[in-house]
């Protein structure tokens, strides 16, 4: 009997209706990272197996770490988008019921999503 582990990052994008993931194994965890046109988020994770005998049991995927946003996003609180974007009733009327105090910009700009500092943050460059 072996154990192996796999890595993997998951790409989010942007949907029509819902956003949209893609998923892919990777050599490693690395930062350094090149983002794909449509992506404005990653995150990572890891997998188990076991080899017994020829077969391979597949492990569940655990993250490793927050989601992280592409660098060029922006957070902003309830506060801060009555502000400067006072036009975006829907927006703020869904940050009032759901009761989000800040949502991140992602990076293009026409994409919030809620933001939760225990699991997501902004990737640094």
């Amino acid at each position: 009997m072996k154990k192996t582990t796999k890595y993997f990052r998951e790409f989010w994008y942007r949907g029509i209706i819902v956003g949209e993931q893609y998923l892919e194994e990777v050599e490693k965890i690395d930062l350094n990272i090149i983002w794909p046109k449509g992506a404005y988020a990653v995150a990572f994770y890891e997998r188990e197996d076991i080899v017994d005998k020829g077969k391979t049991y597949k492990g569940n995927l655990k993250q490793i770490g927050k989601l992280l946003y592409h660098p060029d996003s922006k957070i902003e609180t309830l506060k801060q988008v009555k502000v400067n974007h006072p036009e975006k009733r829907i927006l703020i009327e869904n940050m009032e019921t759901n009761n989000y105090k800040s949502i991140i910009w992602t990076r293009f700009e026409d994409w919030p999503q809620p933001f939760d500092e225990k699991e997501t943050e902004i990737l640094q460059r």
